[in-house]
Parts: C-alpha cells; sequence; structure tokens
C-alpha cells in the first residue's frame, strides 16, 4: 500500500446501529482517513419507528470514534425518497475523497453523490442488500430492468453483502469483476465479548424464563409485521406438539402484529412462546445465546442482520427460500450451518426444525460451522473489504 493517505468518504441516510461500527473498524486502519456524512439525525436522535410503534435511538452508534458530519444539522429527516442534502457537494470537495460508498440510489442525497462523483471522476462503490428471491410484479421488474442497467453501469465498485445480492447485480448486467465481497457487518465488540460470555447469558436468560438447560429453544427478531411472518412459528410449535416434540420460541420485537401473533399461539398447549417486545440491540446477544436455533420465516427479508448476529454466537439456522442471506459462500450454507425451506411449507419448516431437536451431534455440527463462517465474515466486513478496494483503485 501507498505511503499517501487514502481518504474514503461515506454518504449515507443516517446512522444505522450495525454499519457506525463498520465505519470505526475502517477508520482504524493504518494510512485510511474516513468521513462519514450522514443526511439525516434519525437514530442519533429519537424517533418514532411505526413498524416498531414505539420511540426509537441507537445507543451504541459508537459517533465519538469516527469522523462525521450531520449534513442538515441534527435535524430529524425520514429516511424516504425525498431525502437530501445540498450541501453535500461542498462538503465532499473540502474532503477531496479518494473514493466514496454510497449506499442505493431511491434517495435523492444518493442520487447527487452519484452526480458529484461521476463529474469529479472519484470511484464510487455501492452497497445495498437487494435480491431478487422475493416475488415482484412483473412490470415492475422490468421498469427496473432498464433503470438499473443504465444507472449501475455508472458504478465503479460493489461491496457485495452475499450470493444473492451478487446474482442481482449480474440480472442488471454488471460485471462480477467489479464485485468485492463485503458480507454484512454487525457490531463486533459487543459480539465478540457476548460470545467470550456465552454460556453465562444463556444460563442466565433460561434461568430468568425458567427454561432448563436441556430444552429446546428457537429464537427469532425483527419488527411483527405481516412479511415477516413470525406467525408461522405458532404453526411450526403446533406441529411440534402433535409429534409430541417440545419446544420454546423467543419472539423479539414488536408492531402491529403482535396482537395477532398472540391470540394465534393461544391453541398452544405444551409449547411456549415468550413475547419479549422490542430489545435493545445491547441485548440481544443473550438471547441468541440461550438458543439452540436462529429460525427466520420471513416472506421479504434482502440479508438479514439477525442472521449474521445469530451466526456469530454460534446458531444453527433454519430460514425460508425468500430470504437473501442463504448461499454458497453465505451466512446460511444450506447443510453446513442450516437448512433452507419453501416459504409457507410449514410441513418442511418443521421437518427440518424436528431434524435439529433429535439430533444434538447435528447441532453441534451446525453451530460450529456457523462460529467458523462469521469470524472469516466479519474480519471482511470490518476491514478486508476496505484494502482490496484500496488495491484495486491504487493497481
Amino acid at each position: 500500500m501507498e505511503n499517501r493517505t487514502f481518504k474514503l468518504g461515506i454518504v449515507v441516510s443516517h446512522p444505522i446501529q450495525h454499519f457506525c461500527p463498520q465505519y470505526v473498524s475502517f477508520s482504524n486502519i493504518p494510512g485510511v482517513k474516513v468521513k462519514t456524512f450522514f443526511a439525516s439525525a434519525l437514530g442519533f436522535m429519537k424517533y418514532f419507528d411505526t413498524n416498531f410503534g414505539k420511540e426509537i435511538s441507537w445507543g451504541n452508534l459508537k459517533m465519538d470514534d469516527f469522523d462525521h458530519v450531520f449534513l442538515n444539522g441534527e435535524e430529524i429527516l425520514p429516511s424516504d425518497k425525498n431525502l437530501d442534502a445540498p450541501s453535500l457537494e461542498a462538503e465532499l470537495k473540502t474532503f477531496n475523497p479518494d473514493a466514496i460508498i454510497s449506499y442505493g440510489y431511491f434517495q435523492k442525497v444518493q442520487r447527487r453523490v452519484h452526480k458529484w462523483a461521476n463529474r469529479n471522476k472519484v470511484p464510487i462503490v455501492y452497497i445495498t442488500d437487494a435480491e431478487n428471491r422475493q416475488k415482484r410484479l412483473i412490470w415492475k421488474r422490468l421498469a427496473k430492468l432498464f433503470f438499473l442497467r443504465y444507472y449501475l453501469k455508472r458504478i465503479d465498485y460493489f461491496f457485495t453483502v452475499g450470493n444473492a445480492n451478487e446474482t442481482y447485480y449480474k440480472l442488471y448486467g454488471v460485471n462480477s469483476a467489479k464485485f468485492i465481497r463485503m458480507h454484512y457487518p454487525i457490531d463486533i465488540d459487543v459480539y465478540s465479548n457476548a460470545f467470550l460470555n456465552r454460556e453465562i447469558l444463556r444460563k442466565k436468560v433460561r434461568e430468568e424464563y425458567r427454561i432448563s438447560n436441556d430444552e429446546f429453544v428457537i429464537s427469532v427478531v425483527g419488527k411483527l409485521v405481516e412479511w415477516k411472518n413470525q406467525v408461522h412459528l405458532i404453526d411450526l410449535l403446533e406441529n411440534l406438539e402433535k409429534n409430541k416434540k417440545r419446544a420454546h420460541v423467543f419472539i423479539l420485537g414488536s408492531g402491529e402484529m403482535m396482537h395477532t401473533i398472540k391470540k394465534r399461539a393461544e391453541v398452544l398447549r405444551d409449547n411456549k412462546v415468550y413475547f419479549v417486545g422490542f430489545v435493545d440491540p445491547l441485548e440481544l446477544p443473550k438471547y441468541y445465546a440461550a438458543s439452540d436455533l436462529y429460525l427466520h420465516p420471513a416472506r421479504i427479508e434482502p440479508h438479514s442482520l439477525a442472521v449474521s448476529e445469530a451466526i456469530y454466537m454460534g446458531c444453527p439456522i433454519v430460514i425460508s427460500d425468500r430470504c437473501g442471506s442463504y448461499g454458497i459462500s453465505d451466512d446460511v450454507q444450506e447443510g453446513k450451518n442450516g437448512f433452507v425451506y419453501k416459504f409457507g411449507d410449514i410441513k418442511d419448516m418443521s421437518s427440518k426444525v424436528e431434524l435439529l431437536i433429535n439430533n444434538e451431534d447435528l447441532r453441534i455440527s451446525f453451530s460450529s460451522r456457523s462460529i467458523e463462517i462469521s469470524r472469516q465474515f466479519q474480519k471482511r466486513a470490518h476491514g478486508q473489504c476496505l484494502i482490496d478496494l484500496i488495491k484495486h483503485i491504487r493497481n
């Protein structure tokens, strides 16, 4: 690597709790200067999240550990298509970056940075977790096809998060030579510390809920909204009861579907569901530690942060085929650290869960592979992807 400092600009809508620790890691790479440009103070300042149904602010953003600026002061602006920051060009000119990371295309601020980078011949690195596993209307797919083939042609590099994400880009004509695998970053400091105390955390949570160490525990994390389909876990528990299998389920999250899922759970006789509600991200690791399986039943889920966190804590995974987190070199590698089932097929889901309930050796094998995968992936997410980018640009 050349002696000259490499300056990286990151333009993002607002502080996002699992990306901010990555900015800290990037900032700690020798010879790299990072500056992050936020268009909104959403998340840093309290805001009302309609899906969670409560006020939210993130307490683990580590804002003092990386250089940043709020382009619109500390205004809490919605992270929608109209989000913009007219001062961005002047800030970028002053910083004079060697490369810029940008997230998606639908916000005005992201289209603004793309124009500035193209005009000033600054390499732009694109990040999105988009995939094509969810079902979309044909006219929407065609419209995106023409627009994105044109738009993505002007992007220099892509920090990709997994196999489905790369397949998505290829559909729109992106050459795989532009891919640099990043994977999804998690709060590595929080999770590495939690993993060291995994057995203590497991015991603490299970004692709190009066669950013995040999009972089978499943967890799911996410807003309680229709497309997350947490209600399918009630169907699963019903099936398990019919086959005389017992399990406990932690449903971690809040939202509009809470009442519906609680009502549905009233049919259960032996198996138990714990509606924990919204959980601070700093508290999530202990629930993964207490779990024998992480199950993600979503109908729409580009690339789940919860899955990336769960594998770090050593969870085997069962995931629906609509999710973007599985593939031969992704978070969930079928038959190695998890299983994939056909979305909505409760019988298929149940058979895979029962296999793990019945086979402790398989659970141990899957857990070990999850740990191995996540360590490799987080090493890339928190540094190696940026080192590779710098090599590409300087060569």
